[in-house]
């Protein structure tokens, strides 16, 4: 059994599930989280759980910190010398926000693809192997196995086979998003974080890149956060609803089963917003 918090300005409700014994492997747990920028909340008190190997979508209107949130998972937010967060989020059991805590390793444990691919200005080849290298491996016939496989993973190899050398900058869009997904997975992360991957993208290429995020949950834990409802509802396990209170700060409304969230919400703003009542 699996308690599944679901969080409203008011109280708490416990969802209790029959899962299977995969779903029951949490990777990350996050306990009472708030995120500040200076003294502004911007997110207050969100306690979840993300499970190993399933997708897990982040959905709620313009502004609820979604994205703010998702860099909370790897401490980028602290690149704003103003930041600070409050509570707990758990890997393996170990607070992230600890001081012994290195954040580069961190960021390779955890990684991240943004809204706008951003490949280096370098070569397909000199991309994926980015950080294999930034990590110590210099052997040149390792490199290119982690970049094969990694290309391979992220479906661009057929598209790029015999062009490594090429600029990283010739390719498409989706193409690039791919790219930066081979990038991300080359060091072998355990979690990869999605900021609306595929949103400037066309439809095309946006399936793609939602046909490779199922292929890869195979392997890893993704994290994905997106305004599309029809996306969420296509490729996620999980889905957690976010919404602003009166402050202007982000806070979780529900998380659950995605294909519960979607056919039996059991918050009235949930089943407002995926109705598309407002937002």
């Amino acid at each position: 059994m699996s308690d599944i918090k679901i969080q409203t300005e008011d109280q708490d409700f416990r969802k209790t599930e029959e899962l299977g014994s995969s779903d029951l492997d949490p990777i990350l747990e996050l306990r009472n989280l708030s995120f500040y920028y200076g003294d502004f909340k911007a997110l207050s008190d969100i306690s979840m759980t993300i499970y190993r190997n399933k997708i897990t979508a982040l959905i709620g209107p313009s502004g609820c910190g979604k994205s703010t949130f998702l860099r909370c998972f790897n401490r980028m937010n602290e690149l704003m010398s103003d930041a600070r967060v409050e509570g707990e989020l758990l890997l393996g059991g170990k607070n992230v926000y600890d001081s012994d805590i290195d954040p580069v390793r961190l960021r390779r444990d955890i990684g991240m693809v943004f809204q706008q691919p951003n490949p280096f200005p370098k070569s397909i080849f000199d991309n994926v192997t980015y950080g294999p290298r930034m990590y110590g491996t210099r052997n040149r016939a390792e490199l290119r196995r982690t970049a094969e496989e990694a290309l391979k993973r992220a479906a661009l190899w057929d598209e790029v086979e015999g062009r490594l050398d090429l600029s990283a900058l010739s390719l498409s869009g989706g193409q690039q998003q791919r790219l930066c997904i081979a990038r991300a997975i080359a060091v072998e992360p355990e979690i990869i974080l999605m900021d609306e991957p595929a949103s400037a993208l066309d439809p095309i290429a946006t399936l793609k890149i939602e046909d490779l995020m199922r292929d890869l949950a195979e392997n890893f834990t993704i994290v994905i956060v997106t305004h599309n409802m029809q996306q969420a509802s296509r490729v996620s396990d999980y889905t957690a609803f976010f919404m602003i209170d009166e402050e202007r700060s982000g806070y979780l409304v529900e998380y659950g089963q995605t294909q519960q969230i979607f056919m039996n919400p059991q918050n009235q703003r949930t089943q407002d917003y995926i109705t598309g009542r407002f937002g």
